[in-house]
C-alpha cells in the first residue's frame, strides 16, 4: 500500500516562488495549495486525494492518479525532511488528468476516524 511519505516545497523550473508538494513512493505531486487554510491528503486505490480548505467557505478537491507521468522540471526547495534534496520531475494540479471540483465548507466529509472520506468525495465530484 502506499502512503505520503514526505512533503514540502519544490522549485519549478519557470516559476516565481516554490509551491507545496508531497512525494508518493518515487512520484511528487505539487499540489496548488496557494492560501489554503488547511490542507488534507489521502490515498485511496490509485488515487492522491488533496482537499483545500479556503477561508471564504470554499473546498477544492483534487484528485491525482498514481499512474500520471511526471513532466514538470524542479528541484526539492525546503521541508522534504525524509527525501534527498534532488533535482526532480512532478505531477502538478495543472496537468491533464488531474481531475478538480469545487465545493463548499458543507461538503467537507468525514469518516468515522476524522479523515477525508474519498468515496463520498468521488460521488460528490461525480468521478465515479
Amino acid at each position: 500500500m502506499l502512503n505520503i511519505n514526505d512533503s514540502g516545497k519544490i522549485w519549478l523550473r519557470g516559476s516565481v516562488r516554490p509551491e507545496y508538494g508531497v512525494r508518493v513512493g518515487d512520484n511528487y505531486f505539487v499540489v496548488g495549495e496557494g492560501d489554503s487554510q488547511s490542507t488534507i491528503y489521502s490515498i485511496y486505490e490509485n488515487h492522491l486525494f488533496v482537499v483545500l480548505h479556503y477561508s471564504e467557505k470554499k473546498r477544492i478537491y483534487r484528485r491525482f492518479s498514481l499512474d500520471l507521468i511526471p513532466k514538470s522540471k524542479g528541484t526539492l526547495f525546503n521541508g522534504f525532511n525524509e527525501t534527498k534534496h534532488a533535482d526532480i520531475k512532478a505531477i502538478t494540479y495543472q496537468d491533464d488528468g488531474v481531475e478538480e471540483h469545487v465545493g463548499g465548507e458543507k461538503d467537507c466529509f468525514l469518516d468515522k476516524n476524522g479523515e477525508v472520506d474519498p468515496i463520498k468525495i468521488i460521488e460528490l465530484a461525480g468521478w465515479g
